[in-house]
């Protein structure tokens, strides 16, 4: 019957155990859980950024692209040469969309 008795108590032991490794386990997958949605927040925040910067990006390019040529216009040497080789290029777009026009 003592024996019974401490067996018993053993068991108590393991299971209250068992419940407070459960009860830890549970904190910690909550805790991850809520990190898990902030990084996934902050990701599409990051994402938001980085398409805004790209587009900034793209219009700076494009901005730039048209100072250059604006600034070989205005008579400036550095750019005179691309100025000339983008004017030619499109010289030869209106030829050969006036070529097939005339097919």
């Amino acid at each position: 019957m003592f024996l019974i008795v401490i067996v018993m108590s053993h068991t108590l032991e393991v299971v209250k155990k068992l419940e407070h490794h459960t009860f830890k386990l549970l904190q910690n997958y909550e805790s991850i859980k809520e990190e898990l949605n902030i990084s996934k927040s902050n990701l599409v925040d990051l994402k938001q950024q980085q398409q805004a910067l790209e587009q900034k990006i793209a219009t700076l390019t494009t901005e730039n692209e048209q100072l250059k040529t604006a600034n070989a216009i205005l008579g400036s040497k550095t750019y005179k040469k691309e100025t000339k080789l983008k004017i030619n290029r499109l010289i030869r777009e209106v030829d050969k969309c006036i070529d097939q026009l005339s097919e």
